[in-house]
């Protein structure tokens, strides 16, 4: 029984792959990883194949477009497969449909796999969504449907092109009398004897259809070299069925923008796992046992020509001109913009005027005078937008729409102030009696929470990695399209357009007290310095001159984004774009390169401050004087995407490998953690500058171990779990505290 196992073809693929191309397995483990919520769970990425969203809903059709993309992930897998190893296996020529018998013989993991996913799908479903019983069978069928329909139009190509030796030579095939290829059945001799003296991989039978087996038939009658033209001429059609997906998928590109064409993520994981596998089986069938070198040359190659402007795929900061004198980024510009004090004063005095007019508009009838309030936001994808957007929501809600306009500065990272952007152009819209429905409704909570990852991987599987050939026209300026362009015009439909606006647009606003100023503060790569993104020039906080009786050389640490790109037209930088420039999650959104030299690249705020914290306690010691003179003290509402006093972990034995990788993990770990650290300490140095009271005030995402997944995707659950944190002791007794507060 075992030898019959060992020398049955599905078990041989099995084991050449196992041996020879471990790039096919390679993706198989990764599926099965992700499906069985091992791999990138606290990224939320099993969610976008469990739970995939299809025009903002799961559906049939969502599932059923999953279906398909794992029919053509397999059918791939196959074809690939064939590519290379058939020629291992040449019995397979004398049959009469030798690629379709190929399929059938490697579609193991294949059908494991879609049985695997479809028990998951119903597990989760069962578990997480309560969903009713007849959901669930028309989820299972849509998966069902798009994975056969995929095989079936797959199968129709290659049974109706390739070729085989009997339409070679033109006769016909007697299978039931043919002679069985030479097995050790038919021998006196062990198992290890005979493998010894094979030099090439043995098949003894076959499955003919998915439910019976054949004896493999004797090719040695056959001419070689007749069978080996067979097999090539089966890879070249295979070779040339993939090139036309390939195309069709770089075609299915240029429709990014229409909600029809944008797939589930998961599916556009598979598809970006599907392009891989034939560029891999492209190059094999020109270069055999060139391919892996040549796929390394051509990678050194790539990353060669990527340091070229002309090959290069920077993204952009849409409303920027790149085609003019670049901004010197150099320590002695950048000293020059920090110690200029005609700007300082001028920004200085700009501030106070905004800070007068907040004073003149939160002025009580009391002789009391008003606290100044500051709203800080963390990062943390969808799940700091939509906790950042209800919160705000709920607490205008409960003060009457009063709370808002007390908020004087607002700063933060990534998601929390994409959320906190989006209710503060809704406000201004609200004031301006230009929004409808009123800002109480609902409706704009439920935008908060909507998908933006399905562009975004949709861009990265059909566009970012191979060939960008659309462009985008910004007025003055075209740029290449790619995932930061998805991100924004994925953000905008989301929020019915309200934050196409420039940075400009916000000037008379802010200035005017309308709504609270807003300071992004992504992070330079290059050096580690924070970019100070503001509709307002805010000098002052470059400004690190040490006071008369320190004596000390301090380093540049944060730039003023429209001073030092002035001259490229810094002011007209969509907002959306400074907005993405905050929200640069490494390698899920690109880092933005911005028109200097030496080039710099902004990315996430959140690695310098995901609280926005620095920039807040800068400007209450810049303006302490008038902080003190008129205000009765000072209030940051903080609001985090994560509990800050977390419980210590027991920490039980580590392996090897952990032990080599935990130094550099726990650091990345304790990231925020550290931040906090640090900030707590700069608070109460702080406290000694300003007489006034500081009041922090912290609501906090009810996110123990991480279940609502970093991600710019939410599950049903994940949102409802957002949504309730609000009902949590901890936030009730921050709600009491904040009401004291107002009425004191």
């Amino acid at each position: 029984m075992i030898r019959k196992l060992i020398f049955f073809f599905p078990v041989q693929l099995f084991l050449v792959n196992l041996k020879r191309n471990h790039l096919l397995l390679f993706f198989w483990i990764i599926l099965f990883s992700i499906v069985n919520s091992s791999l990138a769970n606290k990224y939320g990425i099993p969610y976008l194949f469990l739970a995939p969203e299809y025009l903002n809903e799961i559906s049939f059709w969502s599932y059923a477009i999953m279906g398909f993309s794992i029919g053509g992930f397999a059918m791939t897998y196959n074809i690939t497969s064939y590519i290379i190893n058939s020629g291992r296996f040449q019995f397979i020529a004398a049959l009469r449909r030798p690629f379709l018998v190929y399929c059938i013989n490697n579609s193991l993991i294949s059908l494991i796999f879609i049985l695997f996913y479809i028990y998951k799908v119903v597990f989760y479903h069962i578990e997480n969504e309560n969903t009713q019983i007849l959901d669930i069978f028309v989820y299972i069928s849509g998966i069902i449907a798009g994975y056969t329909i995929n095989i079936l139009i797959s199968l129709s190509y290659f049974l109706g092109t390739n070729r085989n030796i009997f339409k070679i030579l033109g006769i016909s095939s007697d299978t039931d009398n043919a002679k069985p290829i030479s097995t050790i059945l038919l021998r006196d001799e062990d198992l290890y004897n005979f493998l010894k003296q094979r030099e090439k991989w043995h098949v003894e039978t076959y499955l003919h259809t998915p439910f019976s087996t054949k004896v493999a038939r004797d090719i040695s009658h056959y001419d070689t070299t007749m069978l080996q033209s067979v097999i090539k001429q089966n890879h070249l059609n295979a070779s040339a069925f993939e090139m036309v997906v390939f195309v069709s998928y770089l075609v299915l590109g240029l429709f990014h923008e229409r909600a029809l064409f944008i797939i589930p993520a998961g599916a556009s994981v598979m598809l970006f796992f599907t392009m891989i596998l034939i560029v891999s089986s492209a190059f094999h069938t020109w270069l055999k046992g060139w391919t892996t070198f040549a796929f390394i040359v051509l990678l050194l190659l790539i990353n060669f020509l990527s340091k070229h402007q002309i090959f290069s795929y920077a993204n952009m900061g849409y409303g920027l001109n790149y085609n003019t004198e670049l901004a010197d980024y150099s320590l002695k510009n950048l000293n020059k913009l920090r110690f200029n004090e005609a700007n300082l004063k001028n920004d200085k005095n700009n501030a106070i005027e905004i800070l007068e007019k907040w004073k003149h508009i939160n002025a009580s009838p009391s002789p009391e005078k008003p606290k100044l309030y500051f709203f800080n936001t963390s990062g943390g994808g969808s799940r700091a937008t939509l906790w950042t957007f209800y919160t705000l929501h709920y607490l205008d809600s409960i003060y009457g729409g009063d709370f808002f306009q007390k908020i004087h500065l607002m700063t933060g990272s990534s998601g929390g102030m994409v959320g906190a952007a989006y209710y503060r152009e809704l406000y201004l819209r609200q004031k301006n009696n230009n929004l409808q429905p009123h800002l109480s409704d609902y409706s704009y909570v439920t935008n908060a929470g909507k998908d933006l990852l399905n562009s975004i991987a949709f861009s990265i599987a059909t566009n970012d990695f191979f060939i960008r050939m659309k462009t985008y026209d910004d007025g003055k300026y075209t740029y290449l399209k790619d995932r930061g362009y998805a991100f924004e015009w994925q953000l905008l439909k989301n929020t019915n357009n309200v934050l196409n606006k420039r940075l400009i647009d916000y000037r008379a606003p802010e200035y005017e007290s309308q709504i609270p100023m807003m300071i992004f503060a992504p992070t330079i790569i290059n050096d580690g310095r924070r970019l100070l993104i503001s509709s307002q020039p805010i000098s002052f906080l470059s400004n690190n001159v040490p006071s008369q009786n320190t004596h000390n050389n301090p380093i540049a640490e944060n730039v003023e984004f429209t001073r030092l790109f002035e001259k490229q037209d810094a002011l007209n930088l969509k907002f959306t774009s400074a907005i993405r420039m905050s929200s640069t999650f490494p390698y899920i959104m690109p880092s933005v390169s911005l028109p200097s030299t030496p080039q710099i690249n902004a990315l996430d705020a959140g690695m310098r401050d995901n609280y926005g914290a620095m920039t807040t306690y800068k400007f209450m010691y810049t303006f302490r004087e008038w902080i003190k003179e008129n205000t009765s003290g000072v209030v940051i509402i903080r609001v985090r995407d994560k509990e800050k006093n977390k419980n210590i972990k027991q920490n039980p034995l580590i392996s090897i490998g952990e032990t080599f990788s935990s130094p550099i993990g726990s650091l990345y770990a304790n990231l925020f953690s550290i931040q906090d650290y640090n900030l707590d300490d700069m608070i109460q140095y702080l406290s000694n500058d300003i007489n006034q009271s500081i009041q922090i005030i912290d609501f906090e995402l009810q996110n123990e171990d991480d279940q609502i997944s970093l991600s710019w995707h939410l599950t049903t659950k994940e949102k409802e779990t957002i949504i309730n944190s609000m009902k949590s002791k901890k936030n009730q007794k921050s709600l009491i505290e904040l009401q004291d507060v107002i009425k004191h």
